[in-house]
């Protein structure tokens, strides 16, 4: 019964809290206690907790509150379209507000640029919000605000009030509503500034006029700071993580490119990536991706069925010159993120000795030639070629894997040894693990102890996805390592 969701929940919660591993924090989660227990063994020990758990009256109470409080409609619906409307509200009724079903309402997006908004536009907000629609906001993924049970015939009023409060600004699910986790701002995990990026590619699409473009007005693009997926970068038209690259001893912020995803379908289709580029490029890459859009789109056709048309050859093709990285020596432009004027580091996420010069410039090598081999294994799935992507998969991660293990010792190349060592040298001592990056290493040690059988598209499409986070993984423990390195060159350190 729905009287028992809150306390089963907090039995819940008692259960991970008394049992759950909190060695490793990436270990801390409750999938990891139930996989150790067993579903059988973790759901007695609920039980009994909450058996053990004191009746409190709010268990039934609030079922009765939240009805009290479901939002409906605080005036008689109304049609009067008042004055003539000006083209600024034109343009945002055209974006922003959507005809409920029922008649005389309308549903109104509050465009929050980067999901920001401070204290005093919130309250004064939560003043126009009881005007119209009375108690009840909602939150949306897109990092916006929705105002449900809006009179049609009070939408000129409502926009005046919202232009007042600064909030008035069209273009709320088009191209330029990016949406971007904290990044590098606030978050331990952040490795490229997802935030700094959002602002720049919305300031250039504003500048074009893209909201309101036939083509690519109705695109996402999200973007996360890292490879884990707050910001939903693997949902989106164009999605972007954050990840970084080295070159002679300097770290350059980067993004991996991730196109063809959607959210259609409960999210249907993940994007695959196409390669890490350095930060300071993607807005070029966003230009050249919807300028090709708008001039190559065939009858309407989605850009999910644009980019597989195009196919990932051809796309990668297109932006090959935009993944170069320039030497530190010619330029230290690309060794900063946006809105910092510091160089790029990695210092925060340093906890070892660095090995030496020689080794470094080898596992660079070794690195990229595990990018060549997972883009390959891309080429293969497009190909319908499902088992030799396992293959050519796993073998980007091994290729991965040594490269780390070939900063210390040159000369392991047995699958069965480099496995083993990584294992020791990597993931035993946690060195991999930053950034919640623990779980990217058991993708290779799993698929080595038990290689893939007869994978079908969907399988195959998952070992492309799991090689490509291993790699990110590992350019980002190389990343740190070489970093250490540099470190201690410059320290004079042998």
């Amino acid at each position: 019964m729905l009287n028992g969701t809150l306390p089963t929940i907090q039995a819940i919660v008692r259960v991970h809290s008394k049992y759950g591993d909190k060695s490793a924090r990436n270990k801390a989660r409750m999938k990891f206690l139930v996989a150790k227990l067993g579903i059988e063994e973790f759901a007695r020990r609920v039980g009994e907790e909450r058996a053990a758990l004191p009746h409190d009256p709010r268990w039934d109470g609030f079922l009765d509150e939240a009805l009290a409080r479901a939002d409906g409609p605080a005036h008689p619906p109304g049609r009067d379209p008042g004055p003539s409307p000006s083209p600024d509200f034109l343009a945002w009724r055209r974006t922003n507000v959507t005809p409920q079903k029922q008649p005389g309402y309308a549903v109104v997006a509050v465009t929050l640029p980067l999901g920001d908004l401070s204290a005093s536009q919130l309250r004064a907000l939560a003043d126009v919000a009881r005007r119209y629609v009375g108690d009840n906001v909602r939150l949306t993924s897109e990092q916006n605000l929705v105002l449900r049970w809006v009179r049609e015939s009070d939408l000129g009023a409502l926009y005046t009030d919202l232009c007042a409060l600064g909030l008035g600004q069209p273009g709320a699910g088009t191209i330029v509503d990016i949406t971007a986790c904290p990044g590098t701002d606030t978050c331990r995990l952040g490795i490229s500034s997802s935030r700094g990026l959002a602002a720049e590619l919305r300031t250039r699409l504003l500048a074009q006029n893209l909201a309101f473009d036939e083509a690519v007005g109705g695109l996402s693009i999200k973007i996360s700071g890292c490879f884990n997926s707050c910001g939903r970068h693997h949902v989106a038209d164009l999605g972007f993580y954050g990840s970084s690259r080295t070159l002679g001893g300097h770290v350059a912020p980067h993004f991996m490119v991730v196109l063809g995803g959607t959210e259609r379908g409960n999210a249907e289709s993940f994007g695959l990536p196409l390669g890490s580029i350095p930060s300071k490029n993607i807005p070029d890459v966003v230009e050249r991706i919807t300028t090709r859009f708008r001039r190559e789109r065939q009858n309407g056709e989605s850009f999910q069925a644009f980019a597989a048309r195009l196919g990932k050859k051809e796309l990668k093709a297109m932006l090959d010159d935009l993944k170069e990285l320039r030497d530190f020596e010619v330029s230290s432009e690309p060794y900063r993120d946006w809105g910092d004027a510091r160089l790029f580091s990695l210092d925060d996420m340093m906890n070892t000795e660095g090995p030496g010069p020689p080794a470094v410039r080898r596992a660079q090598l070794e690195l990229a030639a595990a990018d060549r081999l997972a883009w390959q294994a891309q080429l293969e799935l497009e190909a319908g070629a499902y088992e030799q992507v396992a293959t050519t998969a796993y073998a980007a991660m091994l290729a991965g894997a040594r490269a780390l293990v070939h900063l210390e010792d040159g000369l392991i190349e047995h699958p069965d040894a480099i496995v083993e060592r990584f294992r020791a040298r990597f993931v035993e001592t946690g060195l991999f693990a930053a950034n919640g990056a623990g779980r990217f290493a058991h993708y290779l040690l799993s698929r080595h102890a038990s290689p893939l059988a007869q994978p079908d598209a969907e399988t195959a499409r998952e070992e492309v996805h799991r090689a490509q986070l291993f790699l990110e993984a590992a350019h980002a423990c190389y990343g740190r390592l070489a970093a250490a390195s540099n470190h201690l060159q410059s320290a004079g350190v042998p």
